[in-house]
């Protein structure tokens, strides 16, 4: 039988703005068997002392203790250069760096900004093959929610991360570069999708929903998803701040 394998690993960046890949243990994936899949979660801005320190910070995580408990963690990786959103993310899902994956900035080179401040977010702008593409070829079935650089990706089950203007015309778009159908199908159980500019924990929680819903509906063996909330609350009133702590806890409760 052809499988293919993949360890993913407790990953922790030790800048502010680094991201988490939170998972615990490894497991063979084929085309026959995708019974126990593997969830990719990235808490962007989450800085290991908030997990590995947790009393020290007041922090009531217990779902994120019990991943650094039962499986394997590190304190810190070498982050790529620059270390910022798109590129980290797109190394997760390539192995490699921002040199040989192409993704190098969060937003495009635009000094005349007649791209109207457009990011990465193309799965076509990436130059080396990621995860999905590998999984794709084995039979292996995906899922995505809101991951960085993933519109028109190999995915099977795809929501991406995208918005343009902020408005709620942007729902139509990210219904438009999902999966044909997905979004409706999912909003006639769960409710509306969050716009693809919420970067509140709210905007967290209801994608959250739509990450469980297709993991119970369409049992994915490789699921990808992205947690923003904290990034921009850190951004906005600084790290180890109570609001910050306080979105840790509510995306606590998500990975749970």
């Amino acid at each position: 039988m052809t499988t293919l394998t993949t360890t993913v690993t407790h990953i922790a960046r030790a800048a502010v703005r680094a991201t988490v890949g939170v998972l615990v243990t490894s497991f063979t994936l084929s085309a026959q068997d995708a019974g126990r899949p593997v969830v990719l979660i990235s808490i962007d801005g989450l800085h290991p002392a908030y997990v590995t320190e947790a009393d020290r910070h007041g922090l009531a995580i217990p779902n994120l203790r019990r991943l650094l408990r039962e499986g394997a963690h590190a304190t810190g990786v070498r982050g790529v250069i620059p270390t910022v959103t798109y590129p980290s993310h797109a190394t997760l899902v390539t192995g490699v760096s921002p040199a040989r994956h192409g993704i190098h900035s969060n937003t495009t080179f635009d000094p005349l900004a007649k791209n109207q401040g457009g990011w990465y977010w193309y799965a076509s702008d990436l130059t080396s093959q990621a995860i999905w593409d590998a999984a794709a070829t084995k039979g292996v079935r995906t899922a995505g929610v809101h991951w960085p650089v993933t519109v028109g990706a190999r995915i099977d089950w795809n929501i991406p991360q995208y918005w343009r203007t902020g408005t709620p015309d942007d729902r139509k778009l990210v219904k438009a570069l999902s999966s044909p159908g997905l979004v409706d199908s999912l909003e006639d159980a769960l409710g509306p999708y969050a716009d693809g500019i919420d970067e509140s924990i709210e905007g967290d929680e209801r994608r959250a929903k739509f990450v469980v819903q297709l993991l119970k509906t369409r049992r994915p063996a490789l699921m990808l998803a992205y947690f923003t909330a904290r990034d921009h609350e850190q951004h906005e009133r600084g790290p180890w701040t109570p609001e910050a702590k306080a979105i840790l806890e509510r995306i606590d409760r998500i990975v749970g």
